[in-house]
């Protein structure tokens, strides 16, 4: 029987970034994904028509940016690739104005002025605190989270310290209405809350997310990966191998192997029993991995209950992937150029769609993200042709229809608000699919209720609370078993910085021979 250091279930961006840290340290590693491709929720296919390349699920680097991987990885080396559009982002409105968000700052603030000469001073403001307290801020993403506790008690010391303190619990809505005047400006800020963290503009703590997305955006863009976010996989995936590291797709991992109460190798399902002298670092949601891949009678009944306790997002999304002859025709300025568009009229329609998601019903204004990555990738499309990727909240269940029933006349309602922005842009449309929230947890168990965040970003699931209470350190009641998926601490979006931070913690423990 082979026996490797370390074993990483799940072949998602973070079970490769977690197993890539490993062998760059010079541990033998083996990683087991379940479906014959890797990628977990970055995977490029060719949905509608040959020739045009679809990213499912997730489609653009912003949360990536915030950590070391791809310098740590070298990933450009390993063949990976990213534009960096500009705009960066555009919000129209119906009356054919547009706020956006430009690499340059001064842009920036020039388009938030359009609307609010206050607003924009505001901003701009906003985004320099950002700036200055952005090492500490992001820094905080890159290792275990520091206890609600010792963070509380340090940060009351100073009037900044007790600001901040106060945004971590502060609604977006809140903050919005603090700060700005202008509906629209609110309208712009609210998507980003609703469709990116995700919850309602008014939900508690929201803030400091919001401030994080806008900042990322400005300071350092979104990127578009050139070939699409299987690109990305692919060179994490080389660098793993090029290091010495072992990847089986077709893999499934029935249970942890556990031996007086130390993970000691993984068992598939097809019967073959891998084992290991280190650990074990698993991506798979907290639930399966605990309640079924280790077993309650490794665990004692208080986490159980913890585990049982943890709550995945109710509300979820639909993707609707086309095949485009042209371009999108926006009427808007330079809302034709830009990398993301957000679409959502005011924070009153935005927070009553999210609303309407929560209790199971399908919002009659839907609110919208469309990523524009031909305009930045040709390689993505036959030539003069494009894709649509257009991402929209719904419920994950719904109270009173099937999906199946229901998905082409909701897809139809979107298209229609889309069309109200961009008219004629029907006509374009080459063929189209639409994924439900089923359809997309189908592609990946891993996302329940296709939450890819893997798990609420609510108050009680965050910072040193994700996953768990007592567990936030990426470590487990099961010696040399490391959780290393997005439902721990940073969270979701695609980042590699879970899997980078167990990985860390896995070789500290090495290290300090604890395994």
């Amino acid at each position: 029987m082979t026996a490797y250091d370390f074993a990483v279930v799940g072949g998602g961006v973070n079970g490769l970034t977690a197993a890539a840290y490993l062998a760059r340290r010079g541990f033998s590693v083996i990683l087991l994904e379940k479906n014959r491709e890797l990628g977990g929720c970055a995977i490029t296919r060719e949905l509608t028509l040959p020739g045009f390349k679809h990213d499912v699920m997730a489609t653009s680097l912003n949360i990536f940016k915030a950590g070391p991987v791809k310098d740590d990885l070298e990933l450009e080396r390993y063949g990976f690739r990213e534009a960096l559009p500009d705009p960066v982002t555009a919000h129209p409105f119906p009356d054919g104005r547009a706020l956006y968000i430009y690499r340059d700052i001064k842009k920036s603030i020039e388009s938030v002025g359009k609307f609010s000469a206050r607003d924009a001073k505001r901003f701009g403001e906003i985004m320099e605190m950002f700036r200055q307290s952005s090492d500490a801020l992001l820094g905080g993403m890159l290792g275990p989270p520091t206890p609600l506790s010792a963070m509380a008690s340090f940060l009351e010391g100073t009037e900044e310290g007790q600001e901040f303190l106060r945004l971590t619990f502060l609604s977006a809505r809140d903050f919005m209405d603090e700060n700005f005047e202008s509906e629209e400006v609110k309208a712009w800020l609210s998507v980003w809350v609703s469709n990116h963290v995700p919850f309602p503009p008014e939900e508690p703590g929201t803030t400091i997310f919001l401030l994080v997305f806008l900042g990322l955006l400005q300071f350092r863009g979104c990127g578009v990966p050139i070939g699409g976010m299987s690109s990305l996989v692919a060179a994490i995936a080389r660098y793993l191998q090029e290091h010495g590291g072992v990847i089986m797709t077709g893999s499934e991992v029935a249970r942890i192997a556990v031996r007086d109460g130390r993970a000691v190798g993984v068992v598939l399902s097809g019967g073959g029993q891998i084992e290991v002298r280190r650990g074990v670092l698993s991506s798979v949601e907290p639930k399966t991995l605990f309640l079924k891949m280790v077993g309650e009678e490794h665990l004692d009944s208080s986490f159980v209950q913890k585990v049982r306790r943890f709550k995945f997002s109710t509300v979820s999304q639909v993707m609707i992937h086309a095949a485009l002859d042209d371009w999108i025709p926006y009427t808007s300025g330079d809302v034709r150029r830009a990398g993301i568009v957000q679409i959502g009229e005011t924070v009153e329609s935005v927070s009553r769609a999210y609303n309407l998601c929560i209790n199971g019903q399908l919002p009659d204004e839907p609110f919208m993200t469309v990523d524009n990555t031909t305009l930045y990738d040709s390689s993505r499309a036959p030539h003069g042709k494009h894709t649509l990727w257009d991402f929209v909240r719904t419920p994950a269940k719904l109270k009173h229809d099937s999906w199946e029933d229901v998905k082409e006349s909701f897809a139809d309602r979107c298209m229609d608000v889309l069309e109200r922005y961009a008219p004629g842009f029907r006509r374009t449309i080459l063929k189209r699919v639409v994924l439900t929230p089923v359809d997309l947890e189908n592609m990946n168990s891993n996302i329940v209720n296709a939450d890819p965040g893997v798990g609420k970003a609510s108050l009680d699931q965050s910072l040193s609370m994700r996953p768990f209470p007592g567990y936030s350190n990426y470590r487990t009641p099961v010696k040399g078993l490391y959780m290393c998926g997005a439902y721990t601490h940073p969270g979701g979006g695609v980042s590699g910085i879970p899997g980078r931070n167990a990985a860390l913690e896995a070789i500290e423990d090495v290290e300090k021979k604890i395994i």
